[in-house]
């Protein structure tokens, strides 16, 4: 998350920028011009110390046109002769300089910067110019004087403005893993009457505290520190009407350095659990993506997070700010992604010694856009399709060593069919098997008798996202079954190119097989199944040609039984459909899955 470039140093302010109203406030606060007193010669002594010095509030008429600044009030100092008026000083670069002057045991200070901290204090004098002790110092946030109107939103002229600030934040805390150079922080949400349209964040940095970034959440990562050293952070709280809080307690951390090192000892080798109930979480900030899961366990501790996204046709791991939610809900935002754009994300649990979790589910999020529901264009297509329901697989299909999927099929705003990826749960990530213009797909490969876990997701032509299926596990039929002598070879590498030609309600396909390996095929069975209503019209050619079902299988004939390597076979037949006429998307020859083109 990038930090906001500073603004408003106190160390900064120029004098310049204070300017002077003059008005009689009532309750002993006004305003006087800065005057030369008379300087005496015998009068030696200075005047007592100021009585308390607090922010206190200024009884004047909304629109006075005060301007932003703070109104201070002290009690009054006691002289031998007489105090003639007190100097109010700000601190600036550490040192504090006199920028009014006042008769009265009040003032206010105009010009300052909305939500900055500035920190003052109060000297009397005397006639003969004698300067007394120090008052205490007060630290306050500028904020709006005597009702003035916020610049923006302007107020309705039947409603009075907005004059009530928020609470001020509580609760500022470190909340936060797995983060390098930065303090991830957060805190308890402020109330306001109107309702808290944001925070701003504030770092110590020499003698003041600088504005380093805003955000709408309750949590934020000051990022770009020295991993090692110690910072203190403040936070306020604002409104619509641009009015701030007082600012939270202070919280001084240390830059985190990232993960520790991987244990050494090989004693922990128990993975932590799976994180659970993963879930899309909104975060308002262009283009960033916020996921809220449960949190995982181990049996020594978790010590982060990586979470993945879909992008470019691969899953990568992304950068991600992790925050601890609260006792049993983790955090992350995903920032620096294209505003309006779907992505799949999954999540993976890690400890010390470097074992992983099994991946969450797959969860579909859709990058922010600024402001929220906007376009990312106008006319373009947001709308995602509906979410596949149904995801079974067929006992009836023989499909060795792999399982036959299917689901229902979904529909899209734009009146065109979507079409659908299928991804299969590895160890620690998700496979990608492929994507499929039907609601089925033959996935192969596997092991016989071991179960896999599937979601599908529907995907539109503007690349909108559906949300994943719910997860279904299938168990991998055994694998293929010996043939009749010649018994053929089980270690076949191919290539098998399918070549339709059709017509209404026809069709013909040539069917290519090309032996890819470097020992010679003797004997071969070639296996798919037709994503259709496709039916085979034999005897076909160049093959022994049989269908039950949707299984098709082309056995050889005696003369074309051996395929040595980079050779070729040439089969086909006729064939009818009803409806479409998809091609099929996987083909074993002798039990192995061959390459197609």
């Amino acid at each position: 998350m990038r930090r906001a470039a500073p603004i408003g140093k106190v160390n900064h302010m120029p004098v310049k920028g204070l300017r002077p109203a003059a008005a009689i406030l009532g309750a002993g606060l006004a305003l006087a011009a800065s005057a030369a007193p008379a300087v005496g010669t015998a009068d030696t002594t200075p005047p007592s110390v100021p009585g308390t010095l607090f922010h206190c509030p200024l009884p004047a008429a909304p629109g006075s046109g005060l301007g932003i600044g703070v109104s201070l009030c002290w009690g009054a100092a006691t002289d031998d002769v007489g105090v003639t008026g007190y100097d109010v000083q700000v601190k600036q670069d550490g040192v504090f300089t006199a920028i009014r002057t006042t008769a009265s045991t009040g003032s206010i200070v105009s010009g300052l910067t909305l939500g900055q901290l500035y920190t003052f204090r109060v000297i009397a004098r005397d006639a003969a110019g004698n300067a007394g002790p120090p008052s205490n110092e007060v630290t306050q946030a500028a904020n709006y004087l005597s009702g003035m109107s916020p610049s923006a939103p302007p107020p309705s002229p039947t409603s009075p403005a907005d004059r009530t600030p928020p609470s001020a934040p509580t609760g500022l805390r470190v909340c936060g893993a797995d983060f390098t150079n930065a303090v991830p922080m957060c805190w308890n949400a402020s109330t306001d009457d109107t309702g808290v349209t944001g925070y701003d964040v504030y770092m110590k940095q020499g003698t003041g505290f600088t504005k380093i970034g805003s955000t709408t959440m309750t949590l934020y990562a000051a990022d770009g520190l020295v991993a090692g050293t110690s910072y203190t952070f403040y936070v306020v709280a604002r409104d619509a009407a641009g009015n701030t809080s007082q600012p939270s307690a202070t919280l001084t951390a240390t830059a985190q350095s990232g993960l520790p090192s991987p244990s050494p000892s090989p004693a922990d080798r128990t993975p932590p659990t799976r994180p659970g109930s993963v879930q899309p979480y909104d975060v308002y900030v262009n283009g960033a993506a916020g996921l809220m899961w449960t949190r995982s366990t181990d049996n020594v501790a978790v010590s982060g997070y990586d979470v993945y996204a879909w992008i470019d046709g691969a899953f990568s791991k992304v950068p991600a700010q992790i925050f601890n939610q609260s006792d049993d809900k983790v955090l992350a935002v995903v920032d620096d992604l294209t505003p309006g754009r779907d992505y799949l994300f999954y999540v993976v649990a890690k400890d010390a010694a470097g074992n992983l979790s099994g991946p969450s589910d797959l969860v579909r999020q859709r990058a922010m856009v600024e402001p929220p529901g906007a376009s990312p264009s106008p006319g373009t297509d947001t709308t995602p399709p509906g979410m596949p329901t149904g995801l079974t697989a067929s006992s009836g299909m023989s499909v060795p060593g792999g399982v036959f999927l299917s689901w229902n099929t979904v529909s899209d705003n734009s009146g065109v069919p979507p079409l659908y990826d299928l991804f299969r749960r590895t160890d620690h990530g998700y496979a990608y098997e492929g994507e499929n213009a039907t609601p089925r797909d033959i996935v192969t490969g596997l092991e016989g008798g071991q179960s896999y876990t599937f979601q599908v997701v529907a995907r539109d032509a503007a690349g909108n996202l559906s949300l994943p299926s719910a997860p279904y596990t299938a168990v991998a039929q055994p694998g293929a079954t010996s043939s009749p002598s010649p018994s053929p070879s089980s270690d076949a590498e191919c290539r098998v190119t399918y070549a339709p030609t059709t017509w209404g309600g026809g069709f013909t396909v040539a069917v290519t097989i090309a032996n890819t390996g470097t020992t010679a095929i003797n004997g071969w069975s070639l296996a798919f199944a037709f994503p259709g209503t496709q039916k085979i019209t034999p005897p076909g050619w160049s093959a022994t040609w049989t269908q039950t079902g949707a299984n098709v299988t082309a056995a050889n004939l005696d003369w074309n039984k051996t395929i040595k390597p980079g050779q070729s076979v040439h089969i086909g037949f006729n064939g009818t459909y009803t409806g479409a006429n998809p091609t099929p998307i996987a083909f074993t020859l002798n039990g192995t899955a061959c390459t197609t083109s």
